[in-house]
């Protein structure tokens, strides 16, 4: 499958990170860089999860370069998807310019293999990417009804 040109600057670029990785203790061998599952979201947004040898994040990355603000790295924000809204963390890289990250794993020591870290890549964003109606909360109510909000509301976007 073709990446987007952004998603694969995103990969090139951890890539290169990755040779500088090797040395440190978080470093997962059997574990190597990829953009997993990139697509659409909304106009401006590519949400996907970055896999690496040391953390695995759901990644938001604007569909156009933006210029990154030093000033902003590590601040949070809070993204509404499907699931409900996620905090982010501003990051950026002048070879890729500006995104956020939300932490799914770190360090990746759980991961035995490849395919092992892609099967939780889609888990976690198939979860990230379902509606809110759709989550069972430990309670047995959706995640949409644990706010109070009908399923009616929910997609309406207003509550009750």
């Amino acid at each position: 499958m073709e990446l987007h040109p952004r998603v694969e600057a995103l990969q090139r670029r951890f890539v290169e990170i990755d040779e500088g990785m090797r040395d440190l203790a978080i470093y997962n061998p059997a574990v190597e860089v990829e953009a997993f599952g990139f697509e659409r979201f909304d106009d401006d947004w590519l949400i996907g999860v970055l896999i690496t040898p040391w953390f695995m994040n759901l990644v938001l990355l604007p569909v156009a370069v933006r210029e990154i603000e030093p000033n902003r790295y590590g601040t949070a924000h809070g993204f509404e998807l499907p699931s409900g809204e996620r905090s982010f963390l501003y990051n950026g890289d002048t070879a890729v310019g500006q995104f956020w990250g939300h932490s799914l794993h770190s360090p990746m020591v759980d991961f035995s293999t490849q395919a092992q870290a892609r099967d939780e890549a889609r888990s976690q964003l198939s979860e990230a990417m379902k509606p809110a109606a759709e989550i069972i909360c430990s309670t047995g109510e959706t995640a949409g009804q644990a706010r109070g909000l009908s399923r009616r509301a929910l997609l309406r976007g207003r509550p009750g």
